[in-house]
């Protein structure tokens, strides 16, 4: 939270770990606070590699929140006019 208080920067990249929270979960609400007050000053960013519990307690002092997930991935389909056309005149480099 201390490190959180005195960040002098315009863009504050946190990235969550809930195993923080395992045996004081009533840091949540404390943290969530402090989001929102560094907010005022800073776009924060808040990463998570998965959902926890604990997302929707810290999203409670938001201002406005966007939630990105990343969807089933499917093979990329190649695409006639992506490839450059080869030119008859050009040559390698030796």
């Amino acid at each position: 939270m201390t490190i959180l208080e005195e960040a002098p920067h315009s863009l504050i990249i946190v990235e969550h770990d809930p195993m923080l929270y395992e045996d004081v979960a009533e840091m949540v609400e404390f943290i969530s606070h402090v989001l929102g007050d560094v907010s005022k000053d800073a776009a924060v960013l808040l990463y998570l590699p998965a959902l926890d519990s604990f997302l929707e307690d810290l999203m409670k002092n938001a201002y406005l929140v966007f939630y990105f997930d990343e969807g089933p991935r499917t093979e990329p389909r190649v695409v006639a006019k992506a490839l450059p056309k080869t030119q008859r005149d050009q040559t390698a480099l030796g």
